[in-house]
């Protein structure tokens, strides 16, 4: 059946507000380990998405936006809570040999052994550090969005750990991670290779009520179970 006879067939009276009683029946045992996280990425030159001949390409995606990986969604700047920090050996095959991740560990030990495990040569891949945020997204209208991954590894460690002392902060002064609403901006950067897109926290406010209290949800529904990580 072609894809246009399959629509022509579901063009019937749609009347979502009858439905919402049975919202969330044969739901019960969908909890957060069972739904994918998208990661925000920020995008840069060389970026797949931002390239019009790649297959990955997204329509309106630039050099220094942000992207949510599961919607496509592009930001210049987002509002966010930050639930948790973690922080993993990530093991890429590089970019002239095709790309892609090879596996997340531990430390970079234990991604040794796995490419020796995999009798893959290390020189084919490059080992970095790879901080990471769990962030909870709110909107311009102060409405949460839902949780993403914001990974900060090389150029942004710096940044990710600028952002890590300002939360600490405020945890010392006895409001929690989750307590504060941040702005996630985009910067320009440089180094031997030339210029880039970096990021940045700033802070907004202490997080309302309402917000505190998403975040509260989001934080203790991701940590009753492993959540699979969208790539």
């Amino acid at each position: 059946m072609s894809k246009s006879n399959e629509v022509s067939v579901f063009k019937g009276k749609t009347d979502l507000a009858t439905r919402q009683a049975r919202v969330g029946q044969g739901s019960q045992n969908v909890s957060a380990s069972d739904m994918a996280i998208p990661r925000i990425k920020l995008l840069q030159l060389i970026s797949e998405e931002v390239i019009p001949s790649n297959a990955k390409f997204v329509e309106g995606a630039q050099a220094g936006m942000f992207m949510n990986s599961v919607t496509n969604e592009l930001y210049t700047s987002f509002y966010a809570v930050n639930l948790h920090f973690s922080r993993k050996t990530v093991v890429w095959k590089k970019r002239k040999l095709g790309g892609g991740m090879f596996g997340t560990y531990a430390n970079e030990a234990e991604a040794l052994a796995a490419l020796a495990a995999a009798n893959e040569p290390e020189a084919n891949y490059d080992i970095s550090e790879n901080p990471t945020h769990l962030v909870m997204v709110v909107d311009d209208g102060g409405n949460p969005q839902g949780i993403a991954l914001f990974d900060m590894p090389g150029s942004k460690i710096k940044h990710s750990k600028n952002w890590n002392t300002l939360i600490n902060k405020q945890e010392e002064a006895g409001n929690p991670r989750f307590g504060c609403v941040w702005e996630m901006s985009v910067i320009a950067d440089s180094n031997s290779n030339g210029p880039f897109s970096n990021c940045d926290a700033g802070f907004v406010t202490h997080a309302p009520n309402d917000i505190y209290q998403a975040a509260e949800t989001a934080y203790d529904a991701f940590f009753a179970g492993e959540v699979e990580q969208a790539a």
